[in-house]
Formats: structure tokens, C-alpha cells, sequence
């Protein structure tokens, strides 16, 4: 009993709830990665995930097969074993973050886009989940969902409203709604037509939240931006339609922000296809080339992590050969290496005590998985092609 109790500082009855319902079980890996079957019940979708600081894994996602339910999985550092819980059920899509008491804390969004659809929140007390719907005027909340913290552990919520308020003419928008300790307080980020999809938010040092998300409308399909000052949002183009000769881009958004306040962030050219990477530095925007695919997943979203020293990693999926893909940035080229065949939808990256880990869809074996590795070996990993293809040194 004395080693369940201090096990993550998220109380003992998280630990024992996710025991009543069975450990994962390890899969065979390939020689570099360590890979393991966290949940076999179903292609788990939308996997989120979080390194506490006493090193445990926390993870979300959705298994579509069964309800559409939403599951949250934990990792015992000490008994170097995944537990699974269930947490709801008719779930589209999940977002996962980590309160100063290394509680986990969850968005999402219902299944379907029918009328009614609504943004819900859930967090772990030490004891339950405690779960509620978020009462906002929107008539439909689809898709994806994101969720930060800030230095008073409250939530901040980022929504694609997919239709606005009942006998209105809104629809598809980016917003937001923050708890700023007694109500909810919402606002639209971006209310051109067609902005949100694909939204990813994360906290700067600042503790105020930043987005990255794309414009899915005719015409002004782009990559976008936004950060919150303490009393407003200002967003801005990235990059669109006329930067790129009619080429689409920012399918599939993922943001990091470092310690000095620096964004990061992962998306797609849709049109080629092909993964990107845009890094704002002295107030402008550097674009770079990550590498080509032979096909986009959609509605698939990349994941991007950063080590001590402010480097990307990114982990992405080409469904075009059902690949789970990691490119990383060295000596200013980007290597791309495999990971893991078979799967690799909707990925989450992350970064701790020098090892990587990344949690994915597996289609092929219908489940989830997780693969993790040293950071040093990750350069002796890269498969890079010499004529040009797919995976190639851009």
C-alpha cells in the first residue's frame, strides 16, 4: 500500500480505479524503440499525453469502436506498468494537460456534429473524476478540442464552434473559454469563417496560452496564430494560399512553446502533400521544409516536443504507407526516421528525463500504442534516403 501511495501524487484511488480495469501488455519492438500495447480493445484515436515530473506517463484517447469512449491511461514509473480507466463515453476528439499537483486535467468534445453537440471538461480531485459540460451558446462543438493551465491551475478551453448560437448566421470559428476561479468566461479567438480546425494550444513561461490552428475555408485556407495578453487574443496568418501559389497548408497543427516564450509549431501543406515547420523568432515567422508524403490522414494532427535546449522533434503520420514517422532538427537539416508501421494516427510527442515518447494509433492490431527511446540514440536512427524520396534531408 506504502507504494501505491506515492505513486505520481495524483492520490491512490486513480491507481486503484485503473487496476479494476487490467494492465496493457508489452508488444514486441522494433531493435531501437521500446514499444508497447497500452490498450487492445479498440484503435484508440486522439491520443493525448503528459510526463509528470516523478516520471509516469498520463494519456487520453478515444476508442471509436466502442462507444466512442474516452480512456485515460497511467504508467507507473516505479512498477514500469500501463493501467487503463474509462472516463466517458461519446467522445470526438481529446486534449490532456498536467495541474502543479500532477493531476491530469481533459477537453473534449461530444462525437458527431449533431445539434446539442458540447465542449466538456474533466479533472482528476485525488479521489474521482469530476466531469461537467460546459454550458456555452453554441448549437454544435465538434472536432478538436485544447486545454492549458495556467499559474493558478485554472483551465483555459480552446473549441472549434462548429455552429453558433441557434438563429444565427456563425459557424466554424475559433474560441476560447477561461475559468478564472468563479465563472467561465468565453471569447472568439478568430472569427473568420472557416478558423479552428485543427486547433493545439500550449502555455508560454507567461502562463498565458498560444495557438495553432488552421482556416479550412475556400479562399483562405492558411497556418494560424494566436496568443492571449491577459485581456485579449490577437491572431495572425502564418502562412496561406498566397505564400504558397494556391497550395493549401495547416491541416493537422501542433504547437510547443520553450521557456524563453518561442513557438513552435508542426502542420501540413495538404496540397503536395508535405510537413512543415514555422519557429517565430525576433518577431517573424522562419518556414522550413520538413519532407514529403505519400499521403495525409485526415482528420490526423501532428505532435511536437522540445528538449532542454529548444529543439524540435515531430511526430507525424504518412497514410500513405500506414508509417508513424519522427523528424528531428540537427545541425540546421532535418532527419526523418520510423518508428513504428501499421499505424501512427493522431500522435502525441513528448519529452523527459532524456528519453522520447510517442503515443499513436494502431490500426493494424487495433489498439494503442507507445514507443519510447533515448534521445542520444536517436541519431544512430534516422533512415535517411540517398535518392530523394519520401524521407529525404530537406
Amino acid at each position: 500500500m506504502r507504494e501505491l501511495a506515492r505513486i505520481a501524487g495524483i492520490g491512490t484511488g486513480l491507481l486503484l480505479l485503473a487496476m479494476g480495469c487490467g494492465g496493457a501488455q508489452a508488444a514486441s519492438a522494433p531493435a531501437a524503440w521500446e514499444i508497447e500495447t497500452v490498450d487492445h480493445t479498440g484503435p484508440g484515436r486522439y491520443t493525448s499525453m503528459r510526463i509528470d515530473k516523478d516520471g509516469n506517463a498520463h494519456l487520453v484517447y478515444v476508442i471509436e469502436e466502442a462507444d466512442n469512449s474516452l480512456k485515460y491511461a497511467f504508467w507507473d514509473h516505479a512498477l514500469k506498468r500501463w493501467f487503463t480507466m474509462l472516463v466517458d463515453r461519446s467522445v470526438g476528439a481529446c486534449s490532456l494537460t498536467l495541474d502543479s499537483r500532477q493531476r491530469p486535467h481533459i477537453s473534449y468534445a461530444d462525437a458527431g456534429t449533431a445539434s446539442g453537440s458540447k465542449l466538456h471538461y474533466a479533472y482528476w480531485d485525488g479521489v474521482a473524476w469530476k466531469k461537467e459540460a460546459l454550458r456555452l451558446n453554441s448549437d454544435v462543438i465538434a472536432y478538436y478540442s485544447s486545454i492549458s493551465l495556467d499559474a493558478d491551475d485554472h483551465p483555459s478551453l480552446t473549441f472549434y464552434e462548429y455552429r453558433g448560437p441557434k438563429g444565427s448566421d456563425l459557424s466554424i470559428r475559433l474560441r476560447n473559454v477561461m475559468f478564472n476561479g468563479s465563472v467561465w468566461d468565453v471569447r472568439t479567438v478568430d472569427g473568420t469563417a472557416g478558423s479552428g480546425k485543427f486547433n493545439s494550444m500550449a502555455a508560454g513561461p507567461d502562463g498565458f496560452p498560444r495557438i495553432a490552428y488552421a482556416n479550412v475555408a475556400a479562399g483562405t485556407e492558411s497556418i494560424r496564430y494566436a496568443a492571449w495578453n491577459g485581456t485579449s487574443w490577437t491572431p495572425e496568418i502564418i502562412e496561406g494560399l498566397q505564400q504558397n501559389n494556391g497550395e493549401a497548408v495547416g491541416y493537422s497543427a501542433a504547437i510547443a512553446v520553450y521557456k524563453d516564450g518561442t513557438p513552435h509549431i508542426a502542420y501540413m501543406n495538404e496540397s503536395l502533400p508535405q510537413l512543415r515547420y514555422a519557429v517565430r523568432r525576433n518577431g517573424k515567422w522562419q518556414i522550413k521544409i520538413v519532407g514529403r508524403l505519400a499521403g495525409i490522414g485526415y482528420p490526423d494532427r501532428n505532435s511536437i516536443a522540445l528538449d532542454n535546449d529548444g529543439n524540435p522533434y515531430v511526430g507525424y503520420y504518412d497514410a500513405g504507407n500506414a508509417t508513424l514517422k519522427l523528424a528531428f532538427e540537427h545541425g540546421g537539416e532535418w532527419v526523418v526516421g520510423r518508428v513504428d508501421s501499421g499505424g501512427g494516427f493522431t500522435s502525441s510527442v513528448q519529452i523527459a528525463n532524456g528519453e522520447i515518447w510517442i503515443s499513436y494509433t494502431d490500426d493494424s492490431n487495433s489498439g494503442v500504442k507507445v514507443a519510447k527511446t533515448q534521445l542520444r540514440a536517436l541519431w544512430g536512427l534516422a533512415d535517411v534516403p540517398k535518392d530523394g524520396s519520401a524521407d529525404a534531408r530537406k
